[in-house]
């Protein structure tokens, strides 16, 4: 299992035929620039969750592309920044913008268990033989003084 994260990608389905395509996994610099995106720092000096914001810090992190469009025409999203892909996310329907967070959401329940049960079935595997029990013990000898 490998520390670092190699940029895949997911398609995912979405209502009417539409898909998106999305980031496989974020490495940690896109997870901290995506809780940068739904955090604020209170006059206390803590961070504290913007609940307007999660939805769309998650998705700006993850969305890569989609097959959207609009009255026919495509909407192109591929390489904007963070900003224009906000822009354009702000202007979809309200049932659309959920749609999209919660299939991302989904996904990342998916990969999370993935690597839960990797690291399980990982973890039992030592790479080296059990140490077996000395013959002189296995015959009922004791190893030491008899005091």
């Amino acid at each position: 299992m490998s520390r670092f994260v190699r940029p895949q990608t997911t398609v995912l389905p979405l209502g009417n035929g539409d898909t998106i395509t999305i980031k496989s996994r974020l490495s940690a610099g896109e997870q901290r620039d995506a809780y940068a995106r739904m955090y604020l720092a209170g006059i206390d000096g803590k961070l504290h969750a913007n609940p307007l914001q999660s939805g769309l810090g998650m998705i700006t992190a993850y969305l890569l592309d989609w097959n959207l469009t609009d009255d026919g025409e495509p909407v192109p999203i591929r390489g904007l920044s963070v900003a224009e892909l906000e822009s354009v996310l702000n202007s979809l329907e309200p049932e659309s913008f959920t749609e999209i967070k919660q299939a991302i959401e989904a996904h990342e329940v998916r990969m999370a268990e993935a690597r839960a049960a990797e690291k399980k079935s990982r973890a039992g595997v030592t790479g080296a033989d059990p140490t077996s029990p000395s013959l002189s013990a296995a015959a009922g000898e004791l190893i030491g003084s008899a005091t």
